[in-house]
């Protein structure tokens, strides 16, 4: 995860220098909110079991604000925390096929050697 941080915010910095606080919380919400492969799902969205509003979206009225419902989200909320451990029991899964997609790969690039 820290590989990660560093490339994103090396990657911002080249082209603001010095402004890496203001940076750093645009890039840990990149990294919240975007997919992963392994998994298949956000680690927001591990987290908490719902997907993040963008914060453009609370000040500037969209369909996504414009349509909510209180009471509605509210039981789609203890839905989705219902279905929570089968969501991550699913990423799991993914994430064990992730890994053995690229112990396959890694295996058949090796060259056997007798000494």
């Amino acid at each position: 995860m820290n590989k990660i941080v560093k490339k994103l915010l090396k990657q911002q910095l080249d082209k603001a220098e010095g402004a890496w606080p203001e940076k750093l919380l645009e890039t840990l919400w990149a990294i919240r909110t975007s997919y992963r492969t392994a998994t298949g799902e956000t680690p927001f969205s591990m987290a908490f079991s719902s997907e993040a509003v963008v914060p453009v979206e609370i000040g500037v009225p969209s369909y996504r604000t414009e349509t909510f419902a209180p009471k509605a989200n509210e039981e789609a909320l203890a839905l989705s925390l219902d279905l929570l451990e089968e969501r991550r029991a699913q990423a799991n899964l993914r994430n064990e096929a992730y890994k053995q997609r690229v112990s396959r790969y890694y295996d058949s690039r090796v060259r056997s050697r007798s000494f």
